[in-house]
């Protein structure tokens, strides 16, 4: 008689909103529905292409091996700080000179495994972007491990 008490309302926002509702509000309820939108899924990180192996063509899947070392590309932050990117979709600006996919999970192991002076990342949406310190990027990674 009274289930609809127990009834709970699904968040319907995409990828997207969520990102800009981050952005905007800084909602911790916000931050982890946005960990849950991001598992399994692929992100787009710009690298210098000139350190891709010289027999991939562009666009070709290709797994990596220990002996490549492909470069990313980084920004750097007022206080110059680099800070790794990554992007939600193909027409960000900072792709526009190549970039590789990497899975969520990956490439906050990633992050991790930079040099310390390395603050984080940076995930730009369409229209919003949100900074992850390394202490986030390590928290959302034990989440996701858990």
């Amino acid at each position: 008689m009274f289930g609809f008490f127990r009834k709970k309302t699904s968040d319907t926002r995409d990828l997207e909103q969520l990102i800009f509702d981050i952005a905007e509000h800084q909602r911790d309820s916000d931050f982890e529905l946005l960990y849950l939108h991001l598992r399994g899924r692929e992100l787009h990180v710009p690298i210098d292409t000139s350190t891709l192996p010289a027999h991939i063509p562009p666009g070709q899947a290709y797994q990596t091996t220990s002996s490549d070392r492909i470069m990313m590309r980084s920004s750097n932050l007022p206080d110059g700080r680099p800070i790794a990117m990554a992007a939600t979709h193909l027409e960000a600006a900072m792709l526009a000179s190549g970039h590789v996919d990497m899975q969520w999970e990956d490439l906050l192991g990633m992050v991790l495994k930079l040099p310390p002076e390395y603050f984080g990342f940076v995930l730009q949406g369409k229209t919003s972007w949100i900074v992850f310190d390394r202490q986030r990027t390590a928290y959302i990674l034990s989440r996701v491990k858990a």
